[in-house]
């Protein structure tokens, strides 16, 4: 046997001793793992692979291109093998900002792969990977190896058992594999998340703890999974090697199962624009998002650009001459900025039906402002964000139409979040010159104006929906539930849809206001009485329930009711009122004061007596002239994790 034989068949050798995994069944949750590998090969495994991680470390390189370059995948190759990469460089679990060289151009990331830290078999008995939490799975050919020294070696069919212990149910539905050892996970019988309470009880399960040597051919399914495992306060991308018996299925392929489940009523492999802004919140959207987003999307097998905005406004132009043929998806990596931006940019287009119809809109949170990330994807994390993006809903929501004397003409202004006038526009627009601060200078802001107990007169027009309290608490069960989500990333109801649901298509119909601004104030709207107007605290009108992380202003607001949320309050509130008013926010209880005035409309027009102040809209500083506003309903394509704003548990306040 010449030496190039004998490498080879060395480096195959040592290629199936390090495919450790264990055996699985499909089950209407997830993947239940029912016996895991020798002991004794799973202890020899990692003594190799600790040494080689060990050694591996003081030997990288800064450049981690080249390191992506090592271990590129291709999606296709169902042959790919990833495990010795994965052992050399197990040390790194997110991407540097090397990965873009410049901040000014855009990156393309179609066949990029990372390299994932491989979980190397270690899992405990009766442990459910949720489909919720599947990001890829691919079959891996067992013959590979053996082709390498040009010989295919048949294996016996006979599975060989070690041994079989008491039948345990450890009831896990999470996944964690930090563990040292079987008895480490048995200690870990739950695992508590940040966000995702995924780690719901797997009841009447029990499953014989069996354990099986590592050097037999058990099936023809041996199944490479890519999934979301959480890591401290995040998610990370993990590889697992799993003995899946397909016994029971008929029709699909196991890969093909699989991934159906996993993906039950969302879509696959999107085409995702990623605008980032670099600027914005601490100035740290970037590393943030390729660290903590980008793993995520390419294990999903997303497509991904990266575009960069410069300056404010940018991301306007970038979504006006977007080519709207390559993309499915928009992500904002950012604040509530860039969203704003993005759906004003395609409202201004020419072709603005087909650019609503075709892309989905939604925000990574990266900025300091998280709103639509915490309302739509119930978190303001970055890669549990990220995870829901992957696997959520595509969903309609109303937008709302601005429309003032400067610009109304040419083309009126979206807002997707907020309007406010008072006490909570000056904090937000007035505290920009300590952005630095990140979300700690709104709250500074508002207890400056607070303990001041400024007033801002101004006119105000309503067209109610549901002007009393009680009156919003019936329209919001009523609403509710008309709807219900096809797709739940995180309960046991993983797939109870066939499809992805159809969004219905809107025309430039759904663009038409109902109340013009040219028209003047309709006959059946309401003024409100000047004994509150002179006296405005706070005037607050939205559409998401959250406006901040811990925010919760607007529990009523749903996604596609067609009316918005407004909150008054009265700047002659005396201050021992105001505090617990506002130390109420983050619950949302604070709707229920009897100072605080709340009710749900279809439109207002609010008219500034004062000239030393601002109106913000969605975060952004407008004119201080009249304002209207109207709701445009189902106007947008969103991400709605279940298919519906975060639980705001108003019905029961």
């Amino acid at each position: 046997m010449d030496f190039s034989s004998k490498t080879l068949k060395k480096k195959s050798s040592k290629l199936r001793k390090e495919r450790i995994y264990s055996k699985a069944i499909l089950i209407d949750t997830g993947i239940l793992i029912t016996a895991q590998p020798d002991s004794d090969s799973l202890k020899s495994t990692d003594s190799r692979r600790s040494h080689s991680h060990t050694h591996s470390r003081t030997s990288l390189s800064d450049n981690h291109e080249d390191l992506i370059n090592s271990s590129n995948l291709d999606d296709d190759d169902d042959n790919d093998d990833i495990f010795e990469t994965a052992s050399l460089i197990s040390c790194v679990t997110c991407l540097s900002d090397t990965f873009s060289k410049t901040s000014n151009t855009t990156t393309t990331t179609t066949t990029t792969d990372l390299p994932y830290t491989s979980l190397k078999g270690k899992f405990p008995t009766n442990t459910v990977i949720p489909y919720g939490r599947i990001l890829h799975a691919k079959f891996i050919d067992r013959n590979r190896d053996s082709n390498m020294v040009g010989k295919i070696r048949t294996k016996s069919s006979s599975r060989k058992l070690r041994g079989s212990i008491a039948s345990i149910d450890l009831n896990l539905s999470g996944v964690e594999s930090n563990g040292s050892s079987n008895e480490s996970f048995a200690r870990r019988s739950s695992i508590e998340l940040k966000d995702y309470a995924v780690n719901r009880r797997l009841s009447n399960v029990s499953i014989g703890h069996s354990i099986f040597d590592d050097d037999y051919e058990s099936s023809t399914n041996l199944i490479e999974i890519t999934f979301a495992k959480p890591r401290r306060h995040d998610v990370v991308a993990k590889k697992l090697l799993l003995d899946i018996d397909d016994s029971l299925l008929v029709g699909n392929g196991i890969v093909q199962e699989i991934l159906e489940r996993s993906y039950r009523g969302t879509k696959r492999k999107r085409k995702i624009l990623v605008i980032i802004n670099p600027y914005g919140g601490k100035g740290n959207a970037k590393k943030l998002f390729m660290t903590k987003c980008y793993p995520l999307l390419i294990a999903s097998r997303c497509t991904v650009d990266l575009a960069y905005t410069k300056f404010s406004g940018h991301a306007i132009t970038l979504a006006e001459a977007l080519d709207i043929n390559k993309y499915d998806t928009i992500a904002c990596a950012s604040g509530d900025g860039i969203p704003y931006e993005v759906i004003n940019g395609l409202y201004r287009r020419k072709d603005r039906v087909e650019a609503f119809n075709k892309l989905t809109i939604t925000q990574l949170p990266c900025g300091s402002g998280n709103a639509m990330s915490v309302s739509c994807h119930w978190t303001d994390n970055p890669s549990y964000a990220t995870l829901s993006l992957v696997k959520s809903t595509e969903t309609r929501i109303d937008i709302m139409c601005c429309s003032q004397p400067s610009y109304y003409n040419e083309h009126p202004r979206l807002s997707f979040l907020s309007q406010t006038y008072g006490v909570i526009a000056e904090s937000d627009i007035n505290t920009e010159f300590i952005r630095w601060l990140g979300a700690a200078r709104f709250e500074i802001g508002v207890a400056f104006n607070i303990l001041q107990r400024k007033k801002y007169p101004c006119d105000i027009y309503v067209k109610y929906a549901a002007k009393t309290k009680n009156d919003v608490k019936t329209h919001y069960m009523n609403y509710k539930n008309n709807g219900l989500p096809p797709f739940d990333i995180e309960t046991d109801n993983i797939y109870c849809a066939d499809d992805i649901p159809e969004v219905e298509m809107i025309s430039e119909e759904n663009f038409k206001l109902r109340y013009p601004f040219s028209e003047g104030i309709p006959d059946d709207w309401e003024k409100l009485d000047s004994s509150v107007t002179d006296n405005i605290g706070i005037f607050y009108t939205g559409k998401m329930p959250y406006i901040a992380a811990d925010t919760k202003f607007f529990p009523a607001a749903l996604p596609s009711d067609g009316v918005m949320e407004m909150v008054i309050t009265d700047g002659r509130t005396a201050v021992s009122r105001m505090v617990p008013i506002l130390l109420a926010l983050d619950k949302g209880t604070h709707i229920q004061q009897p100072e605080v005035l709340h009710s749900k409309i279809l439109a207002y027009k609010i008219v500034p007596k004062i000239k030393n102040t601002v109106f913000a809209v969605d975060g952004e500083k407008f004119p201080l002239e009249p304002l209207q506003v109207e709701v445009l309903p189902r106007l947008c394509k969103t991400l709605l994790r279940n298919g519906r704003f975060v639980e705001t548990e108003f019905d029961t306040i």
